[in-house]
């Protein structure tokens, strides 16, 4: 971040800043605003945090920067996510596996949608300065998932579920399991984003539905193989 902060100062640059949710720490029991104060307790939301600073300093002395807070992503060549984990195994027919509750509903946006609305933020001088929560079409729980996915997949095996016990077995051996056992909180308590302030001030967020999304990202993964 210092050098990608220094580059866009020497060369009159812009800088915007794709974010996940990981400074707010736990819900607050209702849906999170930008106003809404940040605790993070785990090193990968402290970290955020540091970086949601060090931008916000960069912005005061003169290098114009943004931040948008995104929930989980899901959608074309979005590989390195928890739905492409399980979306992938139900695609090759092989045991599949959801990681977290499967009864509790959280944020997954669909990439384009998050995309469009960050480009639309990038263009307007006015979003500089400031963070900006983007949130997904909506809540959706695991089972609602598997569901759709089966649609369009046509998988009829169980789909188990992977918790906090089997992360952290799974960190013994590997170092990226072992700190995503700290991240398992959203998986049970999700903080769910408000995108309020970006509808009035900017304009209506992209929506593309759950139905629509998975089934794009399934034909997407498909033509890849």
């Amino acid at each position: 971040m210092e050098n990608v902060l220094k580059a866009a100062e020497k060369n009159g640059a812009k800088v915007v800043f794709a974010d996940n949710i990981y400074a707010y720490g736990r819900s607050p029991g209702k849906k999170v605003t930008e106003d809404t104060p940040k605790n993070p307790y785990t090193k990968k939301g402290k970290i955020r945090l540091h970086l949601n600073n060090m931008l916000k300093e960069a912005h005061q002395k003169g290098v114009p920067t943004l931040i948008c807070h995104f929930p989980d992503f899901y959608g074309p060549n979005a590989e390195n996510t928890l739905m492409h984990f399980t979306l992938n195994s139900m695609l090759s027919g092989r045991k599949a596996r959801y990681v977290g509750r499967m009864d509790v509903k959280r944020e997954f946006i669909y990439t384009p949608d998050g995309a469009k609305a960050m480009v639309e933020l990038s263009l307007r001088d006015s979003a500089y300065g400031d963070s900006w929560n983007i949130p997904a079409y909506d809540v959706i729980s695991g089972h609602e998932i598997i569901e759709i996915a089966r649609r369009t997949t046509g998988y009829f095996k169980r789909v188990s579920t992977v918790g906090k016990r089997m992360i952290a077995f799974l960190g013994l051996f590997h170092e990226g399991m072992k700190e995503m056992v700290e991240m398992m909180y959203l998986n049970e308590e999700p903080v769910v984003l408000s995108g309020e302030k970006y509808e009035r001030e900017i304009a209506p967020l992209p929506r593309t539905t759950y139905e629509e999304g998975i089934q794009r990202t399934i034909e997407h993964m498909k033509q890849k193989k």
